[in-house]
């Protein structure tokens, strides 16, 4: 909402403008002192230089921390700095940024709104490829996030606003989370087009890739804290309390020097400084010194009341005895050797900590990599083991082909390589087949070149395909008709109603009815006539036919073909077979067919009886 202005705060302002032509136009007035700033009624600005210093600085930190972030979750080189920080209206943001592109709503409580982090195309799909093992590559192309794409983005976010929160730390406890994904920046309206923004412009490159990320922060969203927006408030939120360390340990020398604050000397006296020549210390009798290690003050030794004391950043660390008197030389010693002893102890104990925490973390690498080992579907699977669908892709089968292949068509290469390369050898062969043609190529190079995934990614994508997939096999179509059905119907029919039906259909429609034909009786059936019908047939097909049809039929076919022919005749086919070479399915398929129709002519002939599902043949 903005201020109401008076008739005499326009009137005011009028005059100041005109005051300022006036000066501007005067040429007795110096150059420098000749300046005019116009006043922008629509958009007036609402953050003062000091603010927009102080989020520069607030976010520097963010991009550092955020650069850390990426750097580990990617294992790659990562760089993320503040470019620039302006104000601007919101509708000039929303113009200004690509459609589509990666809008993440972040709600940002305890703050009454919220903010807009804008992530350019080329860094979202390098954060992708990187994600799903590939090199990192920026986006070739223009589309809105898939699913899966956007449940690995809503993984990638929240990590960058843990770094906001830490950012924002000194101003306020902010915990912002991440409300929703949007891709259109007309759907991203989180404020009035009118309303006032700050604008933190993030240059953030990933690896070879160069991009921008835009964290848009509306006046209405921060206005509550706006005071607290000033480089003093921010430094004064700042501290480092020294903590004394809470284990102890032994054996550490450490190289420490106590010192006391001498007299000024000017250059001359520092000339004439010799062996034998006397400085006064004025604070050595009230006991004040400070005692130093690397090069750095640390503590200081001074009278208190009520107690010698040797204090760091104002806390009292050892009280030695009650500040009655002067205190003795030998007391004076004292005191500086039991604060040696204490600084060597909290060193060392600070060591400790360290050593322990280094073999926790070598302990939870170990457990880790045997996680990985014997856990992740990346292991090999030994013969006779079977992937239990629990692991990620462990459940799909040759029958999921289909859909799988259809849903990952739409899907940035990287993520069909990563899905294939966890997919059973035989079903991925099954997926990349029904794969378009131009995308198969370069599916096969990124899995050739494939680093290593991060288990819960995997996992992500693991359950966005099972949903997806689920509800495309709910959705599709059941067969209901076709001339499988027919055959099936027409199989168990009379044989009356067979013969009508097909006749019939070949006057009407004669490739429907070819087909039904083809299928009502196939080669294999031929098992289902008796042995003497078949020596029949067999006599009027050509010996060639024959050889094909039983070359790449099942051994049942063979050995009952076998004992329907002659016994000489038979081993002379099979050394026929024997010595048959390679031949094409084509070739065998169409010997089949001339059999079958051999066995369709003689049974229309009347030469023999082909037995149906409830007919009884003598």
């Amino acid at each position: 909402m903005t201020d109401r202005l008076t008739k005499e705060d326009v009137d005011g302002l009028l005059e100041h403008i005109q005051s300022d032509k006036l000066a501007a136009e005067d040429e007795s007035v110096p150059a420098r002192l000749r300046k005019i700033k116009i006043y922008d009624f629509k958009r007036p600005d609402k953050f003062s230089k000091d603010q927009i210093r102080t989020v520069a600085i607030m976010h520097e930190t963010f991009a550092r921390l955020t650069t850390t972030t990426l750097s580990a979750q990617l294992r790659t080189l990562a760089h993320v700095h503040v470019a620039s920080v302006d104000q601007l209206t919101f509708e000039e943001f929303i113009r200004s940024v690509p459609n589509p592109t990666t809008l993440a709503i972040v709600n940002m409580d305890p703050l009454k709104g919220s903010a807009v982090l804008e992530i350019d195309p080329a860094v979202t799909f390098a954060i992708i490829d990187r994600s799903f093992g590939g090199q990192g590559e920026g986006a070739k192309f223009t589309r809105e996030l898939t699913d899966i794409e956007r449940a690995v983005m809503e993984r990638a976010l929240p990590h960058m606003l843990e770094n906001l929160q830490e950012a924002w730390s000194t101003v306020i406890d902010l915990r912002p989370r991440l409300g929703q994904i949007e891709t259109n920046p007309q759907f991203a309206q989180v404020v009035p087009p009118r309303e006032m923004v700050v604008l933190v412009t993030l240059e953030t490159r990933i690896g070879d890739v160069e991009g921008m990320m835009n964290l848009c922060i509306p006046y209405l969203t921060i206005e509550s804290i706006i005071p607290k927006l000033s480089t003093q408030y921010w430094y004064s939120g700042m501290h480092w309390p020294l903590q004394p360390a809470r284990t102890s340990t032994t054996g550490l020398a450490a190289a420490v020097e106590v010192f006391y604050e001498g007299e000024r000397l000017s250059l001359g006296d520092l000339v004439r400084l010799k062996r034998g020549s006397r400085v006064r210390v004025p604070e050595y009798g009230q006991c004040k010194a400070f005692l130093r290690a690397g090069g750095a003050p640390l503590f200081q030794l001074e009278a208190g009341k009520g107690a010698y004391a040797l204090r760091a950043g104002g806390s009292d660390l050892d009280a030695v005895r009650p500040a009655g008197s002067e205190p003795p030389s030998g007391e004076f010693a004292g005191v500086l050797q039991e604060a040696l002893r204490s600084f060597a102890s909290g060193i060392g104990a600070s060591l400790k900590t360290i050593e322990d925490r280094i073999a926790d973390l070598a302990r939870k690498q170990d457990e880790v990599t045997d996680q990985l080992i014997f856990e992740s579907p990346d292991r090999e699977v030994p013969s006779g083991e079977r992937r239990s669908p629990a692991q990620p892709f462990g459940g799909f089968a040759i029958g999921d082909c289909e859909p799988l292949a259809a849903f990952l068509a739409h899907e940035h290469p990287q993520t069909i390589a990563l899905v294939l390369s966890r997919l059973q050898p035989g079903v991925a062969a099954c997926v990349l087949a029904k794969l378009p043609a131009d995308l198969q190529p370069g599916v096969i190079a990124r899995i050739g070149a494939m680093d290593r995934v991060d288990p819960e990614v995997l996992s992500v994508v693991d359950r966005v395909l099972r949903v997806k997939i689920g509800t495309i096999a709910a959705k599709e179509p059941q067969p209901t008709g076709g001339v499988a059905t027919v055959v099936e119907i027409l199989n168990v029919a009379p044989r009356a109603i067979e013969k009508h039906v097909v006749e019939s259909l070949e006057q009407s429609d004669a490739g429907m009815a070819e087909e039904i034909k083809k299928r009502m009786f196939v080669f294999e059936d031929i098992t289902l006539l008796d042995r003497e019908t078949v020596s029949r047939v067999l006599k009027e097909v050509s010996e060639d036919d024959l050889a094909l049809a039983l070359k790449a039929t099942i051994e049942k076919v063979r050995a009952f073909v076998w004992e329907c022919v002659p016994g000489a005749d038979a081993q002379k086919l099979q050394a026929r077979l024997e010595k048959m070479g390679r031949v094409r399915l084509s070739d065998v398929d169409s010997a089949q067919q001339r059999i079958v129709g051999v066995i369709r002519r003689m049974e229309e002939e009347g030469r023999i009886v082909v037995g149906r599902v409830g007919e009884v043949v003598d």
